[in-house]
């Protein structure tokens, strides 16, 4: 039976998602808009996309302290001291990267042509799991909030196909829009506020290093 991608996310995780890209996204374009004679310069601009990847996972592991947030947060290591975020539900694993676009995917590597397996029913396996009735179920599903964009800024899940060679669906995240006056807009700009402290505090170092 063909896979209904659309139904493995509830409509707030949806939109827990799309916010931890909006608030990242908006962090470090006001941190480019301030800081822009330190990191104009051509050989910066490698730096600048790592520094906007770094804005979105950084918010990802502020939101995960929120008692309500709809996701199990884990943080996966690399050599290096390499660290990014992963979340987890019952039916899916998603990681966080930059794209050029909806429909490309972000840079492949040996952990995502492993995980990119789980979509295809054939390669699924079951694992045990003892807190569940019955004690066992297939392993989750694997997706990538990606997002991106100069000018007209994206954010979308992609479930690669097995093997990492192509997207089987694209999901556009949820575009939230803010009015200058609501508490909305004021709950959006202090969280943006703790990201560019949280960023200026811990993060430099670990992105330019």
């Amino acid at each position: 039976m063909p896979i209904n991608f659309k139904d493995i996310f509830t409509t707030r995780e949806l939109l827990v998602l799309s916010s931890i890209v909006q608030v990242g996204d908006s962090a470090y374009h006001d941190l480019m808009d301030t800081q822009r004679p330190m990191f104009g310069h051509p050989y910066l601009a490698d730096t600048r996309g790592r520094i906007r990847t770094k804005f979105v996972q950084m918010q990802c592991e502020i939101e995960s302290h929120d008692p309500k947030f709809p996701f199990k947060f884990f943080q996966r290591k690399f050599q290096y001291n390499q660290v990014i975020p992963e979340l987890r539900s019952k039916n899916v694993i998603l990681h966080i990267a930059r794209s050029k676009n909806p429909e490309d995917l972000p840079y492949t590597s040996r952990y995502k042509v492993s995980l990119s397996n789980n979509n295809n029913a054939l390669y699924r396996q079951m694992v045990i799991d003892l807190n569940n009735t019955p004690p066992y179920s297939d392993e989750p599903f694997y997706a990538l909030l990606v997002f991106g964009g100069c000018g007209k800024p994206f954010s979308a899940i992609q479930f690669p196909e097995p093997g990492y060679n192509g997207i089987i669906e694209v999901l556009p995240l949820p575009q939230i829009s803010f009015s200058d006056e609501s508490e909305d807009t004021e709950v959006f700009e202090r969280k943006k506020a703790v990201l560019k402290k949280e960023f200026l505090v811990h993060g430099v170092e670990e992105v330019v290093s």
